[in-house]
């Protein structure tokens, strides 16, 4: 099992490497605040595990796997960072110390669930996003009906919005009625039957079935 402090050492690798390739021990022992000795000593750990490629005097690397697994957490970060900030509305400083310590404990599915609601894609977000067959709330047919898959929207008082009025993906939704052409709709969710303008409908992508 991989430690927090394992997770620290391939995020900030990572951090490093992406400005450059191989990264100097003292380079990485310098970034993180710990001594050459004890970064030398944890490399040994992670090129044990198949993490990183380790060369005594060389620098370190990561592998395939050990770069997947950063990209994972650093994904978990920035999930984390924007909840806080987006919907919760903690301070930017403030968010990203909370992040770096639930990025270490945040699984992966709730990440994803996290994902849908604050908008952060890429990597296996993008890929499963992308298979299901979603379309907008304000596309759908009076009468149809399916569960709500994300929510698509960098205002986040408008994220809020919707999540204080129970359009939380993973809840099912039904378009009820159209008031007029251009809007609002009425629909049910979570036992409620809700207005909602044809703007804020837009923001709901929901896989129908």
């Amino acid at each position: 099992m991989i430690t927090g402090n394992q997770e620290d050492y391939l995020i900030n690798i990572l951090r490093l490497s992406e400005k450059g390739g191989v990264v100097k021990t003292s380079g990485l022992s310098k970034f993180m605040g710990v001594s050459p000795a004890s970064v030398s000593e944890m490399l040994k750990i992670l090129a044990e595990q198949g993490l990183v490629n380790y060369r005594k005097y060389k620098g370190v690397s990561l592998t395939e796997k050990g770069d997947e697994y950063a990209r994972g957490i650093k994904r978990k970060h920035k999930i984390m960072e924007r909840f806080l900030t987006d919907v919760l509305d903690v301070s930017d400083i403030e968010a990203h110390e909370e992040a770096c310590r639930m990025e270490h404990v945040l699984s992966d599915g709730s990440a994803e669930k996290l994902s849908r609601i604050v908008n952060v894609q890429g990597d296996l977000g993008d890929q499963e996003l992308v298979k299901a067959q979603t379309l907008s709330l304000d596309r759908m047919e009076t009468g149809g009906e399916g569960v709500i898959s994300h929510l698509k929207c960098d205002d986040s008082a408008k994220i809020r919005r919707l999540l204080s009025i129970g359009f939380v993906p993973g809840r099912k939704v039904r378009l009820d009625n159209r008031l007029s052409s251009k809007g609002p709709i009425i629909a049910s969710v979570g036992g409620s039957s809700i207005a909602l303008d044809m703007d804020l409908a837009s923001l709901v992508f929901v896989e129908e079935g």
